[in-house]
């Protein structure tokens, strides 16, 4: 009995290997892959076959909990041979693709349904949009990759372990850590950076895209510091973005903590260059500062204000890790991140709300307190907080998570509108008009560094 009963086992066994992959009762994937024609579009292919007519077969694109569902136009028939394009243009967003950066990890699968009913939908496959145009040098562990190219290993190197160091203070800093890995692109000719993103400004010099984790810069063979700052200010918005996990709390979130931040781990603390510091001085000098409160959505689109706000937001995150330490900024993090507002955050952390920390900074630097007890309240608005189970990709307007392809403006201080959300079910656009990182921080955009900034050190290298 107990022979008879080993023989069935491996009788078994052979049997199921012997199964073709990813078969039912009736039908059968021969084969499925995807091309990648960066930055033009990606082409999802698929060739299966059943005792019946093939009639129905479906695309499915899963960015983490979000799904897009593309069907494809096939004619009936015993095996079908079929592709789908999703065209990375942004104009093609809401319709059958959009702009997806290097970087973007998702899954596939497909569902298949022949003319007696029998479905199969395929074990689903990851795959990284790759700028398969160049051929990349990569250093990486399981937090980081650096992707480059046109410059030796230790270039790469190097601004990998400023990348590893930069998130070892962030965890200092924030209590936070990323656990999705970052992917860092960094394009070392002016021409490939400008064409790898769409739409693109032509003083910009990075994007960074916290949905999909990637982050994207030029940057010169000849400055390694220039890539080394950028990684490091790219690096804290990604943190924060992860960090603070959903919607509200990104919502809640000031502008200017976040660009303070990423611009003190930019210059590690050392101190503004002259053309940031310059501005300050002056505004210092004449008394004629903004209010904190006024940089908490966004900053202004003028270039002088905009290179104040940067320098001002340095200043303040630098008295508050001088005066207060970091484990109190961790504190008004995780307070933030729990869903409470600055005001609160700040004033349990450093005994002071936005108004009273603009004053104590006002202070610091040797001018004289402001009155805000006329200031009034600001006005609330509602933020969405959950979406409807029964939807499988909900629309953007009721999700307190943003719906891919939707991109962060970058490396500029005026709001840029994301790419629109493609619906999954019906191909309309879906995201919502607020600009920000991947939708969610609505005015609170994820400026990378400022775009004056940018131009400056573009002009250094006789590239505008």
């Amino acid at each position: 009995m107990k022979k008879f009963f080993l023989i069935f086992v491996a009788i078994l066994a052979t049997t199921a290997l012997a199964l073709p992959a990813y078969a039912d009762s009736s039908v059968t994937v021969n084969r499925q892959t995807v091309v990648m024609d960066f930055p033009n579009k990606m082409t999802f292919s698929l060739d299966a076959s059943s005792p019946n007519d093939i009639t129905d077969v479906t695309l499915i694109v899963r960015f983490g909990t979000v799904s897009h569902r593309l069907k494809a136009k096939i004619t009936p028939a015993k095996e079908i041979k079929t592709q789908i394009e999703w065209n990375l243009g942004s104009q093609y967003s809401g319709t059958n693709g959009g702009y997806l950066p290097p970087g973007t990890t998702f899954d596939y699968s497909w569902i298949i349904q022949d003319s007696s009913g029998n479905q199969l939908e395929t074990e689903p496959i990851s795959y990284m949009v790759i700028d398969n145009r160049i051929s990349w040098q990569v250093v990486e562990n399981d937090a980081l990759a650096v992707h480059w190219y046109g410059a030796p290993k230790s270039y790469g190197q190097s601004v990998f372990d400023a990348g590893v160091a930069i998130l070892e203070t962030l965890r200092k800093q924030l209590g936070a850590t990323n656990t999705n890995k970052v992917q860092v692109w960094l394009y070392t000719d002016r021409n490939d950076f400008r064409s790898s993103i769409p739409d693109l400004d032509t003083w910009v010099g990075g994007q960074s895209y916290g949905e999909y984790n990637s982050t994207v810069l030029l940057v010169s063979v000849d400055d390694l510091q220039d890539a080394v700052d950028g990684v490091r200010h790219e690096l804290t918005h990604q943190v924060v973005y992860e960090g603070l996990g959903n919607g509200v709390a990104r919502t809640a979130f000031p502008h200017w903590l976040n660009e303070g931040l990423a611009t003190f781990n930019q210059f590690n603390g050392q101190g503004l260059p002259n053309y940031m510091s310059q501005p300050l001085q002056n505004a210092i000098r004449t008394d004629s500062l903004p209010s904190l409160r006024s940089r908490a959505s966004n900053f202004p689109p003028d270039s002088n204000e905009a290179l104040l706000s940067y320098a001002m937001s340095y200043s303040i995150v630098d008295m508050i890790f001088k005066q207060f330490g970091e484990p109190k900024m961790a504190q008004a993090f995780e307070l933030m991140k729990e869903g409470h507002d600055a005001d609160y955050a700040f004033t349990q952390a450093f005994g002071v709300n936005t108004d009273g920390l603009d004053n104590m900074w006002r202070k610091s630097i040797g001018l004289p307190e402001r009155d805000y007890s006329k200031s009034g309240i600001p006005s609330l608005s509602a933020q969405p907080t959950y979406a409807l189970s029964s939807a499988e990709t909900p629309s953007a307007s009721l999700m307190a998570t943003p719906t891919p392809p939707q991109i962060s403006a970058a490396n500029t201080p005026a709001p840029v509108a994301p790419t629109a959300s493609q619906n999954s079910s019906n191909n309309s656009n879906g995201g919502n008009a607020s600009t920000g990182l991947c939708g969610v921080f609505g005015a609170v955009a994820l400026a990378m560094f400022g775009a004056y900034e940018w131009r400056a050190r573009a002009r250094k290298r006789n590239r505008i």
